[in-house]
């Protein structure tokens, strides 16, 4: 079974994301686009959580797709070195679920608040006809606090761990699994509702110097670890997660696995080889690991698969 299989072409996605690209201003990062504004760098990034929106909904979760929604823009601003100070969501409902929105709402304001982040406002849409269920979605504004670099040929790669799907591949593990079933020791729902993982910490390092740049592994799986490299190769090993074992399982050929899902490492730091500990030690509330090497060329060779 393949992404598209389940309605989502990543491929067409990122040709479409291309030529959106021409009508866009500011420079250009990993993740977002920056411009000056008053002697200060600033970017204006935007996310949402997808069809785990749908899973949210029939579990009775929603405040959980509301802190996700703020988490994976966080992750996002982080890897070009921005902190995240204020935040806006947009909620699309049918008008059944109208009064679930506070809820969503509530689940936004807790992450944004532990971050230090102003939720300064958002929008409520109700959509017959257009929206089935609920879409949320945040804005993320932040601000220039560390400085990043593309990888280098030598840099060592390290993994941070995902606490599960994060918010990527929906439309294809719900065609997968049963919402009230057993899988590796607990039901569906609470492994596919984990929130997001926070990586935030990730700045600090950035800021030291320990960290010299980071990739979020979203939409598009390991893929976007090659996007980062460019013409650079890596060869990278990590333990994958029985979660992401059973989606090979039931069919899903692993280089497609890796292709869509994070398999089990939501975010890859870099840095030099001789500032490995000093990461490893600045990043040790998020679990990290050496993962492999940036080399001069080729692809992403990821657990012995070519991905990229």
């Amino acid at each position: 079974m393949r992404y598209r299989d389940a309605g989502v072409d990543i491929d067409r996605h990122w040709a479409v994301h291309r030529e959106i690209a021409r009508f866009l201003s500011g420079e250009r990062g990993l993740y977002t686009r920056w411009m000056s504004l008053s002697g200060a760098e600033v970017t204006l990034h935007v996310d949402g959580v997808g069809t785990k929106a749908i899973l949210a909904l029939e579990a009775d979760r929603l405040e959980v797709i509301g802190r996700d929604c703020i988490t994976v823009n966080v992750n996002d601003l982080v890897c070009d070195g921005f902190k995240p100070v204020a935040a806006v969501d947009y909620i699309a409902v049918e008008p059944q679920h109208l009064e679930k929105v506070p809820r969503l709402v509530s689940g936004a304001a807790s992450k944004a608040g532990e971050l230090g982040i102003a939720l300064l406002g958002g929008e409520t849409a109700i959509l017959p006809g257009v929206i089935t269920g609920i879409d949320v979605v945040c804005a993320v504004l932040g601000v220039r606090a560390a400085r990043t670099r593309p990888p280098r040929p030598g840099d060592a790669l390290i993994g941070l761990p995902s606490t599960g799907p994060h918010a990527n591949g929906y439309s294809l593990l719900r065609r997968l699994f049963r919402r009230d079933e057993s899988i590796c020791g607990s039901s569906a729902a609470e492994l596919l509702l984990a929130e997001v993982a926070d990586y935030s910490a990730v700045l600090g390092a950035m800021k030291s110097g320990a960290v010299a740049g980071a990739v979020h592994v979203t939409g598009g799986g390991l893929r976007k670890l090659k996007k980062a490299l460019g013409e650079l190769g890596a060869e990278i090993s990590f333990e994958v997660p029985c979660l992401f074992r059973e989606v090979v399982r039931r069919g899903v050929e692993p280089e497609e696995a890796y292709r869509v899902f994070n398999m089990g490492v939501g975010m890859v730091v870099y840095t030099e080889r001789d500032r490995v500990q000093e990461a490893l030690r600045e990043l040790e509330s998020l679990r990290p690991a050496v993962i492999g090497t940036v080399m001069r060329e080729g692809p992403l060779v990821v657990n012995g698969i070519a991905v990229a």
